[in-house]
């Protein structure tokens, strides 16, 4: 018997925690990421605001929000047909904490620690 897939249930939500804090380093070692989350840490933005903004393709820019939302850097709201993206973490806007103290407490926090 062949199992149908419907399309709107094969879409995944990202799950919380799913990467080590390695994993979500690697994802920050990225020009146009930094840049998202330095956009982000001054307003919420649509995927088309941070492409006008950056001036790169909504494809790159799509596929870095995703990459940024699975390490729980940021996270979305849906306003009418858009989905309008923000900085999950309050911890990137404390100005008293250097990058690293941020990235530590945000670990703790979102991702999953080997042991």
């Amino acid at each position: 018997m062949n199992k149908i897939s419907n399309k709107k249930n094969s879409k995944k939500k990202v799950p919380n925690n799913i990467h080590s804090p390695h994993k979500c380093l690697e994802v920050l070692g990225n020009e146009v990421r930094i840049s998202i989350i330095q956009l982000l840490m001054k307003e919420e933005l649509t995927v088309l605001e941070i492409c006008k903004k950056l001036n790169k393709e909504q494809s790159l820019i799509s596929h870095s929000l995703k990459q940024l939302r699975e390490c729980s850097f940021v996270d979305y709201k849906k306003q009418g047909k858009q989905n309008v993206y923000y900085l999950k973490s309050k911890i990137f806007h404390d100005k008293n904490k250097t990058l690293i103290e941020m990235f530590i407490e945000h670990s703790n926090k979102y991702c999953k620690n080997k042991k």
